[in-house]
C-alpha cells in the first residue's frame, strides 16, 4: 500500500473509533425543585462529573444535558444553600426524564453531604 493511501486509511479507521454515532447520543432532560416546598430551583448544576457534560436550570427549574453517550452514568444536581443528590441514570435512545428535588442546608455543610 502506498504511504499516502495507508495514513488516509489509518486516520479513518481511528476516527471511526473516537466518534460515537449520532445513535449512541442521548439527552437528560428534568426538573430541579426544593424538596420542602416545591418550589422550582434556578442556577443549580446538572452534571455528569465523569463525562464533563452538564447543565445549568433555568427559572422554572429545567434543564437539559444533550449529546449524552450510551450507557450508565451518574448525574449530579446541586445548588447555592441545597444538599446535591447524586442518581444513576440509563441512557440509550430514547430521552431520559431525570428530576430533582434538593433539600435545603446550610451553605457550609453542603458539598459534604449526599442525599
Amino acid at each position: 500500500m502506498r504511504p499516502l493511501a495507508l495514513l488516509v486509511a489509518l486516520a479513518t479507521a481511528v476516527s471511526a473509533q473516537s466518534v460515537p454515532e449520532v445513535a449512541d447520543l442521548g439527552e437528560i432532560a428534568g426538573v430541579v425543585t426544593n424538596a420542602e416546598t416545591g418550589e422550582p430551583v434556578m442556577g443549580a448544576g446538572v452534571a455528569i462529573p465523569e463525562l464533563g457534560l452538564g447543565a445549568v436550570s433555568q427559572r422554572d427549574g429545567s434543564f437539559v444535558i444533550e449529546d449524552v453517550p450510551a450507557g450508565t452514568h451518574a448525574v449530579r444536581a446541586a445548588a447555592y444553600t441545597y444538599h446535591f443528590e447524586t442518581v444513576e441514570a440509563e441512557v440509550g435512545g430514547e430521552p431520559v426524564a431525570l428530576d430533582f428535588a434538593l433539600h435545603p442546608g446550610s451553605a457550609a455543610g453542603c458539598a459534604s453531604h449526599d442525599h
